[in-house]
């Protein structure tokens, strides 16, 4: 079944008389205009309050930026309301949005730098309202999503701001096959096959929550904020919390040790061959420095952690095994030998809100010949880069 979202001025009915409730809520009801430019920002990876490129655009220099239109009607599938069919199967509730002109949301976003995998864009209305996509929806789509468009011209009202749900955001699908004429639907299906889960929208009233592709067509579109992968290190010029402490430990450390003194962090800030070094004092020793990154972002919505350790380590025993291990903290199993990036099991990594990292050199501090023999590590740059994700 297709319905209509409204009703284009010159086909509806002009309502001669109304009830002094409705005149009422007209007038409490706030009105939210049309946007006549659109502003796209890149935020710096350690800082997210921190803009590395922003330009703003208005009608003219969009159309110049590419002009894509939809050469017939959009159409995109709501709620089914049905427990039977919950993911519109038999084409349910296709509401016609009548055709539009717009640009290309990557040809936006290109303009600031672009986008790399990884990076999470935010589509934010002039109202505040937001939405989430990934930068394959942006650059690489699936062909049932098709390309993202900003529309700022409508086939019955014509440009912005006479479009008065401009500038709009819609996906201009192509045909699943040649011959056949369902091109520009983003069906229930589509979204299933084209958005990660996190991305997709579900509408949520009383009788449960269900799926609406319609609900990734936001309104009054005004900003583009690209947020790259979150970088914690110890800079100066990041938004994160971070701590560093060296000590000798055992073979076992706790998920606190070593604790009792600082790294000095102006050194492990850059990887600029100016390293933080501690050896050990005790016999049966191991050197080792712990860094605690205080992640802000909630353990569920994390699909990455990478670590980055840049230093050396070292035995005073020549014959001794000079290496250095990396670990990371895992909530019921302890410190385990960290060989590449975290992308499963996230949860049982962040610990409090934190992700502890250990480096520790392999050999004890021993004695021989009438002789201290130290473990030593030592740390030039250390960084957590957590990849994460919003949900729509």
């Amino acid at each position: 079944m297709l319905s209509r979202e409204r009703l284009p001025s010159h086909r509806a009915a002009f309502i001669a008389v109304m009830t002094m409730s409705i005149v009422l809520l007209v007038l409490v009801t706030p009105v939210v205009a049309a946007t006549t430019s659109v502003t796209v920002t890149k935020y710096a990876d350690n800082n997210y309050s921190q803009s590395v490129d922003s330009e703003t655009f208005n009608l003219a220099e969009l159309q110049a930026l590419s002009s894509v239109y939809s050469n017939g009607p959009v159409y995109m599938q709501g709620p089914t309301f049905d427990p039977g069919d919950p993911w519109g199967d038999g084409g349910q509730n296709m509401i016609n949005f009548y055709g539009h002109n717009g640009s290309r949301v990557s040809n936006i976003t290109d303009e600031v730098g672009g986008m790399s995998d990884g990076d999470e864009l935010k589509v934010q209305s002039s109202d505040g309202f937001p939405l989430y996509f990934g930068y394959d929806n942006v650059y690489t789509p699936n062909s049932s999503q098709g390309d993202m468009i900003v529309a700022w011209w409508d086939s019955d009202y014509g440009f912005v701001p006479h479009y008065t749900y401009g500038m709009r955001l819609f996906f201009y699908t192509p045909a699943s096959s040649p011959g056949v004429d369902d091109s520009l639907n983003l069906t229930l299906r589509d979204m299933e096959a084209s958005f990660d889960p996190w991305y997709r929208h579900n509408y949520t009233d009383s009788s449960g929550s269900w799926p609406s592709a319609k609900g990734l067509s936001s309104k009054y579109v005004q900003y583009l904020k690209i947020y790259p992968p979150h970088r914690y290190d110890f800079n100066t010029t990041g938004d994160t919390v971070e701590y560093a402490y060296e000590g000798g430990v055992g073979a076992s450390p706790g998920l606190n040790n070593p604790s009792g003194t600082t790294v000095d962090t102006s050194k492990i800030a850059d990887d600029d061959n100016d390293a933080d070094e501690y050896n050990t004092l005790t016999l049966g020793e191991y050197a080792a420095q712990r860094f605690v990154f205080n992640v802000t972002e909630s353990a569920g919505n994390i699909e990455k952690l990478a670590v980055t350790w840049v230093g050396t380590s070292s035995h005073d025993d020549s014959s001794a095994d000079q290496g250095a291990t990396t670990y990371i903290w895992k909530d019921g199993t302890g410190y385990e030998a960290l060989t590449g990036d975290i992308t499963s099991d996230i949860v049982n990594y962040v610990v409090n809100g934190n992700v502890t990292v250990l480096v520790k050199q392999n050999v004890t501090h021993v004695y021989e010949e009438e002789e201290d023999l130290s473990s030593r590590v030592a740390t030039d740059y250390v960084g957590l880069v957590v990849t994460h994700h919003h949900a729509n």
